[in-house]
């Protein structure tokens, strides 16, 4: 733990809410950045909690447990980065336009649609039931109601309103006492959320920040559309850039779409527009200060030991194609450095398939990373 100390940073201060469904079954969370209010957040820190969303070290695991609720801006929402989220997993919460909705909802229509089209599904305060959001009432997914700014007899009234919105679901939201609780079971709100319902929980996630050099390196191999083989070779020799498309491919569960087993084709995966994508995002939380020395030593003996490991493998088990230990080695590495166990660092880092077999080895490849100099 130790190591992921020296070679982690915090995430941005995120916590997450459950929301339940009527019989208290959770089907998702919403998740927010504590260091920001609902109407402080900007396209830098929505860049940041959607980089902890995808990279982060478990144990808090943020995808793949029911829908995540997302906050949004209009500036984030224009961002390359929603090509990097799971649509079937993540609701984009939108925000109000306040006294700007009349002359601006049918102005902003074609890029929600656009998210819609997309695969993702959309939520909206109780504000757009105001006639002036009219032109989005068919784009509505999810409708939460805020029972912290309502009165009994508005929430009421609100959730009668919003039945008129054909397919929408239903959230009583921001429920804080008991009393608005059975006021929202017993007008039927679909699904529930508030601290009297489930108090948000902090997430101790931590996150491998690129350094600049890191991510200008990325961009120059992307900008001058450099081949796989390349591309491949800057990443064997950036380990933090390495663990980052790791972490994402399997945080967005890639090889469910597209099978991967080695670097090359990990790197294949990805169009060259949701690699352009990924590069902003790292940008945007790329490592300012200079780098610790010993985090500076690493990344010098990063591919050779790397490339050290893949060979001893290569030796051990000459009928596995040299590409997959390569990706084996230079993953489990990354996982030592970090001080991961050997089935902690394959789970995370690696597709299921050699995961598996990197599980029933895990004594092997534990000896191997123990003598490396």
């Amino acid at each position: 733990m130790a190591a992921a100390m020296v070679f982690t940073s915090p995430a941005p201060p995120i916590a997450w809410q459950p929301i339940k469904d009527a019989e208290g079954a959770v089907i998702g969370h919403e998740i927010f950045n504590r260091s920001r209010s609902a109407s402080s957040h900007t396209l830098e820190s929505d860049l940041a909690l959607t980089h902890a969303v995808l990279s982060h070290l478990e144990p808090a695991p943020l995808l793949g447990d029911g829908l995540l609720f997302l906050n949004t801006t209009f500036e984030s929402l224009r961002g390359s980065h929603m090509n990097l989220l799971p649509v079937d997993q993540v609701v984009l919460e939108i925000p109000s336009l306040g006294h700007a909705a009349s002359s601006e909802a049918l102005a902003r229509r074609p890029a929600l649609e656009a998210l819609r089209a997309k695969g993702f599904a959309l939520a909206f305060n109780h504000s757009v039931l105001d006639s002036s959001y009219a032109p989005w009432h068919d784009l509505v997914n999810y409708l939460k109601i805020d029972f912290s700014v309502l009165s009994a007899e508005r929430a009421v009234l609100m959730l009668q309103w919003a039945r008129r919105i054909s397919g929408a679901t239903l959230i009583a939201d921001k429920i804080e006492s008991a009393a608005q609780l059975q006021l929202a079971q017993e007008n039927k709100a679909h699904l529930l959320q508030g601290y009297a319902v489930s108090r948000p929980e902090p997430i101790p996630a931590r996150v491998v920040l690129p350094s600049t050099t890191d991510v200008a390196a990325l961009a120059h191999a992307l900008n001058n559309k450099v081949d796989t083989a390349a591309l491949v070779e800057l990443l064997q020799h950036r380990p933090a850039l390495l663990f980052n498309l790791l972490r994402m491919a399997q945080s967005q569960d890639l090889q469910a779409r597209v099978p991967y087993l080695s670097l090359p084709e990990l790197v294949q995966a990805y169009p060259a527009e949701h690699l352009k994508a990924w590069e902003t995002m790292l940008q945007a939380v790329a490592a300012k200060m200079p780098q610790l020395p010993q985090i500076q030593h690493c990344e010098k003996l990063y591919p050779r030991l790397s490339a050290e490991l893949a060979s001893q493998a290569q030796v051990l088990w000459p009928d596995v194609p040299a590409a997959n230990l390569q990706l084996v080695a230079g993953a489990l590495l990354l996982g030592h450095i970090l001080g991961m166990e050997v089935e902690q660092a394959a789970s995370q880092l690696l597709p299921s398939t050699l995961a598996q077999s990197v599980r029933l080895l895990a004594p092997q490849w534990e000896s191997m990373l123990s003598a490396l100099a």
